[in-house]
């Protein structure tokens, strides 16, 4: 951490450097301490392309890189292009990569060059803003070279806008995955959300809560966290996308928007994704608008485990996030690691991923002691005709009489008021979430799914369980009838 931190400021030193000559090779030997403190096998004067000599050479994993650095007083052109490019074709290996770092920049003519033999040599350029990001942050070098090779060889583009903050394209949220489940008040019109009195918390109300103990093996879970920084409400979109295309995305996630004293909750991606774009629209009327809204999001992994997503987003029409993280709760370390580390690549946090082994026991469950008695004011509805097993004998087909006489549209949760929120006369019993006590409202799972058309005359609580990630609560009460 010493280094990292000293390397902006010797750089800064070297531009007051009148001799070109010793700035240049003060400049390499600067450029060999990152990449060393980027975790590189870092080379000077190396053979690779003997009898031209080379600045230097770095690894990583299986990649090397033939780096040339330039501080010239113009930018850099097409003959150091070419100089780099014939020191390519000397060396021994395939998997070897140019790299043109130059704090004075570089010609358009370079750039075209770069484009136009990236098939046979490809070299990727690296200018001052995006070297002044790498001194300050070299665990970020990695990343960043191998999303400059990706950005050559699958686009045909050079990617130099580093220094630059980068504005995202509004996806559609029709992208996502629709929900699952349909949200009714007590009238049974439908609804695109609850809305419900509450402050700021990390609990989030879910469906299904998977348990990452219960599997034959000794031993504990994981938890990984993906944390991501330089984002806006567009980039939000980016990472629910990027979630979806990686297979980690259900049609029945749960999410909770937080303002000062409102929430509002719902099930879906896409739904998520809408709301939270509605902004303006939701905090119309509002006494009190707070700078900032809180938002947590839960669903369950392939493979076993779950993640939770929290984000701080700013009220305004910026939309700028301050924190954002991916916390996963899985079984154990997976096998195959790619897709957990293409996530991290994609957002440039590789360096922050750590799986830590969980010491407690993940999920905490309890009964009810007592048949606290609920109030529904709405209802989760699934159209699925067998949410629960289908019979064990018989043949059940969609065609059949038998299947056209069972009902389609099946109850599987309530959103009822709070019997435990601070402002009721009933204590809190033991293990039952204190975030709970601001919430006006809660959404309880049924232990047992009954038709739509057959609405009981009461239910009442049965039992919690609720799992903790990094910044988020997982609660899941489960209500009976």
């Amino acid at each position: 951490m010493r280094w990292a931190s000293s390397l902006p400021t010797e750089f800064e030193r070297l531009r007051s450097n009148p001799d070109a000559h010793q700035r240049g090779l003060k400049l390499e030997q600067l450029l060999e301490r990152l990449f060393q403190q980027a975790h590189f096998r870092v080379q000077r004067n190396a053979g690779i392309a003997w009898p031209r000599q080379t600045d230097l050479v770095a690894g990583y994993g299986n990649v090397w890189y033939l780096i040339e650095a330039k501080w010239e007083t113009s930018p850099v052109g097409v003959d150091v292009f070419d100089a780099v490019r014939s020191r390519l074709e000397r060396a021994a290996s395939s998997s070897v990569i140019g790299v043109i770092i130059s704090v004075s920049g570089f010609t358009d003519t370079i750039s075209e060059q770069v484009v136009q033999c990236r098939a046979r040599q490809p070299v990727i350029l690296l200018g001052e803003d995006e070297l002044t990001q790498a001194l300050r942050a070299p665990e970020t070098l990695a990343n960043l070279l191998r999303n400059k090779w990706e950005t050559l060889v699958t686009h045909g583009r050079v990617h130099l806008t580093a220094g630059a903050r980068h504005r995202r394209q509004r996806r559609p949220s029709t992208d996502l995955p629709a929900s699952g489940l349909a949200l009714l008040d007590t009238d049974l019109h439908p609804l695109p959300y609850v809305t419900s009195g509450g402050g700021y918390s990390e609990l989030v109300f879910v469906q299904d809560l998977p348990d990452v103990d219960w599997v034959p093996a000794d031993g504990s879970g994981v938890s990984l966290d993906l944390p991501i920084s330089a984002l806006d409400e567009n980039g939000l979109a980016d990472l629910l996308h990027a979630l979806d295309s990686m297979g980690w995305m259900t049609s029945r996630p749960s999410w909770n928007i937080q303002q000062a004293t409102l929430n509002w909750r719902g099930i879906g991606a896409r739904e998520f994704l809408d709301t939270l774009r509605a902004w303006t629209e939701r905090i119309d009327g509002l006494e009190r608008v707070h700078h900032t809204e809180q938002v947590t999001y839960f669903d369950i992994c392939q493979g076993g485990g779950f993640y939770t997503l929290t984000a701080e987003v700013s009220s305004c029409s910026s939309r700028l996030i301050r924190r954002c993280n991916v916390s996963f709760q899985l079984v154990g370390i997976p096998v195959d690691g790619y897709p957990l580390r293409h996530l991290f690549e994609q957002f440039n946090a590789t360096a922050a991923g750590y799986f830590r082994p969980l010491t407690t026991r993940a999920v905490t469950r309890r009964r009810s002691e007592n048949n606290v008695p609920l109030k529904p004011v709405g209802y989760l509805v699934s159209t699925d005709p067998f949410p629960n097993d289908p019979p064990e004998t018989g043949s059940w087909r969609d065609d059949s009489p038998e299947c056209r006489q069972v009902p389609r549209e099946w109850v599987t949760a309530i959103v009822t008021e709070n019997p435990f929120r601070k402002k009721s006369n009933l204590p809190m019993p033991k293990d039952w979430p204190r975030p709970t006590e601001d919430s006006e409202l809660i959404v309880c799972a049924l232990r047992s799914h009954h038709p739509l058309s057959k609405i009981p005359d009461a239910y009442h609580l049965d039992s919690w369980e609720h799992a903790r990630t990094s910044d988020a609560l997982a609660f899941r009460p489960v209500a009976d009838w």
